[in-house]
């Protein structure tokens, strides 16, 4: 297991966190909450929708201190769930690529993240 293409991982999920949310909520979340068009009249759908997104940024968050821990105590690391966290970064960022023909500016480092941890587990 190779600690720095993990502890590289997880500084892109924290990097990757820190914009989604902020980002995010500035131009997506905060729009979208404002208006009042279809399931938007839905005060409880206005506050799931926020939730939502910022329990994605938290997740990252908890991926970034998962991979932090394994690189020091590798007594901790689940191969099977670090391969697990890369192959699945991996299909959602290229999926994301697909879906939005590369317009959406998620897609590279959620594949990044899960390129950086399937080397990490090569090494």
């Amino acid at each position: 297991m190779n600690s720095i293409l993990l502890l590289l991982a997880a500084a892109l999920c924290i990097i990757t966190a820190l914009i989604h949310s902020f980002v995010g909520e500035k131009r997506l979340i905060s729009p979208l909450i404002k208006s009042n068009h279809g399931v938007m009249t839905n005060p409880l759908a206005k506050e799931v929708i926020r939730f939502a997104w910022h329990w994605t940024s938290a997740l990252w968050f908890l991926i970034a201190a998962y991979l932090g821990l394994v690189t020091f105590d590798e007594k901790m690391a689940s191969p099977l769930l670090l391969w697990a966290i890369g192959l699945v970064h991996i299909a959602a960022g290229l999926f994301d690529a697909l879906i939005t023909k590369g317009k959406h500016i998620g897609w590279p480092p959620i594949t990044a993240i899960g390129v950086l941890i399937s080397l990490g587990m090569l090494s």
